[in-house]
């Protein structure tokens, strides 16, 4: 056998061995990505659905009509798995993105007839079990209201596997295995994103998530979807041009009949009381919001935000006694050398 052809064959040999590992490989990648949640959800889509291209219940309505919908709760394993069923409703958030998962939002005043209040899950059916990759259907009851509504009622679907005590880890927290379909009304038909419009409401020292920032409620009071929109702010002091804190956010979505908070983060550093001014814009859905407001913060509410802040800077006790310590005793080293340098001239 030649050389060339025993070079061939050892290539032969290590292509398939290489082969059979990455066979071996993949194969146990599968078997180990099953869906740790053990169910998934799918929506049944009725002739009503205005885009029938989406997952998501978006269903052309009439006033005074009645509806039912169907979702399959999907089982992806033999052990048994409960789920918990919710219907929320849809609300702006802080963090730019609409939030379809808040069991007690508060709700904004400009908006009428939730979808809480339209939707209700059929025999009160609080929750569903499904096991052995079963499938088992949940029905939704929709009831519009006598009077006609422009634009869309937003809100979800969700649903929430409920774990077991086995499953906490040592700090005593669980994973949440939750799926979430849209829901969106329309009677009019016209384009759910195209129509919002912003308000400032109000301007405000707040706390978030236990960070100081300055909060700009900012409402949209149509019912309609706000969609990439980009926004702006920075903070002055009143009659000074020196920005304190500025932030920006893009690809920003806002809720139909909704409010949410632009937060500017601050520092550090204590907030002091005072007269300020907040300078914001937005743009989106070919439109520009400005935005230019005056607020005051008084000591008390700075005090308090300062002191319930996570993110502070905190001298230990300690340090204050170290310092004065440290400076009585250059006082001294300074008294001790001046009268050494004065007892040498002296003696000079």
């Amino acid at each position: 056998m030649t050389m060339r052809s025993k070079l061939r064959k050892f290539m032969f040999l290590l292509l398939l061995v290489v082969g059979t590992l990455f066979v071996s490989m993949t194969t146990y990648a599968a078997e180990d990505s099953k869906d740790p949640a053990g169910y998934t959800v799918e929506s049944i889509i009725p002739e009503n659905q205005v885009d029938k291209t989406k997952t998501y219940y978006y269903l052309s309505m009439e006033p005074k009509q009645t509806q039912t919908v169907q979702v399959k709760v999907i089982s992806t394993k033999k052990e048994p798995v409960t789920v918990s069923l919710a219907v929320h409703d849809a609300v702006s958030s802080s963090v730019g993105a609409i939030d379809y998962a808040n069991p007690k939002p508060k709700l904004d005043r400009s908006l009428k007839n939730p979808i809480t209040d339209l939707v209700k899950i059929k025999d009160n059916v609080k929750e569903v079990t499904v096991q052995n990759f079963e499938e088992k259907i949940v029905e939704y009851e929709i009831s519009t209201p006598k009077k006609d509504f422009t634009g869309v009622k937003l809100g979800s679907l969700r649903f929430v596997r409920k774990n077991e005590k086995s499953e906490q880890n040592k700090n005593g927290l669980t994973s949440e295995y939750a799926r979430v379909i849209a829901l969106m009304l329309t009677e009019d038909e016209e384009t759910f994103n195209h129509g919002a419009e912003l308000h400032l409401k109000k301007v405000g020292l707040n706390l978030s998530n236990g960070r100081k920032v300055i909060a700009a409620n900012i409402q949209n009071d149509q019912p309609k979807v706000l969609q990439e929109m980009k926004i702006n702010g920075q903070i002055t002091r009143k009659g000074e041009s020196e920005v304190l804190a500025k932030h920006k956010m893009e690809n920003f979505s806002v809720a139909p009949n909704s409010n949410f908070n632009f937060e500017i983060p601050l520092g550090l550093e204590n907030f002091q009381a005072g007269t300020y001014v907040f300078t914001g814009e937005a743009k989106g859905d070919g439109r520009t919001w400005k935005w230019k407001e005056t607020f005051t913060v008084g000591k008390e509410r700075a005090d308090k935000i300062n002191e319930e802040t996570v993110f502070k800077i905190k001298v230990p006790q300690w340090v204050p006694w170290s310092v004065g310590l440290l400076i009585v005793a250059l006082i001294g080293l300074l008294i001790f050398l001046t009268r050494r340098q004065r007892n040498w001239y002296e003696r000079k």
